[in-house]
């Protein structure tokens, strides 16, 4: 007869333990990098799907859609001397009136409300919003083509920023992922 019981002795149930304790606290930090990295994406992949549409609304409409900074869903905030934040949410407009604002007559098609933990920062031509015109083309209030370059960047400025630039005479716009910087700004 055997009287010896079969499993795991205190000691090697503490020193098992130990060894999950230590290889979690490695694997943590990048894990929570990894889950700010993937998010940061998102909410840049949800600006450039709102670029798009207003330039395929554009074209399809052949009329000037634009999208602006708005924090209201309901009209554009008011402009920015040099670089504007658009975290607070921005919509996209028919626009039919004034270039960059929302008249009687335009019709809101979309809105996008706050992103959590970004930073959004446009510049240049952007700073206040973003014109197409029917042929695909951004368009400056004054005419000319509308240049410019949003910046997103996470919470942790220590972390890679996404860069998304309006390209001159093609209308195309990107996503582009870039080292990280201590401020986040577009340039």
């Amino acid at each position: 007869m055997n009287n010896k019981a079969d499993g795991f002795t205190l000691v090697e149930l503490m020193v098992t333990l130990a060894v999950v304790g230590v290889l979690t606290s490695i694997a943590a930090p990048s894990f929570r990098g990894m889950v700010l990295d993937t998010r940061l994406s998102t909410q840049a992949n949800d600006m450039l799907l709102s670029l798009k549409f207003t330039r395929s609304e554009a074209v399809k409409r052949n009329a000037r859609v634009t999208m602006c900074r708005s924090s209201s869903g309901t009209g554009c905030a008011a402009a920015a001397t040099g670089s504007a934040s658009w975290e607070s949410g921005w919509i996209v407009f028919a626009d039919g009136g004034v270039v960059g604002t929302v008249d009687a007559t335009d019709t809101v098609l979309r809105v996008q409300g706050a992103l959590p933990t970004a930073t959004v920062d446009g510049a240049g031509g952007v700073a206040d919003f973003v014109s197409y015109v029917g042929n695909g083309q951004t368009s400056a209030a004054a005419g000319g083509t509308q240049v410019g370059t949003f910046s997103l960047c996470g919470p942790e400025l220590t972390a890679r920023r996404r860069k998304i630039a309006l390209t001159p005479g093609s209308g195309w716009v990107g996503v582009q992922t870039v080292a990280a910087a201590t401020t986040c700004t577009s340039a």
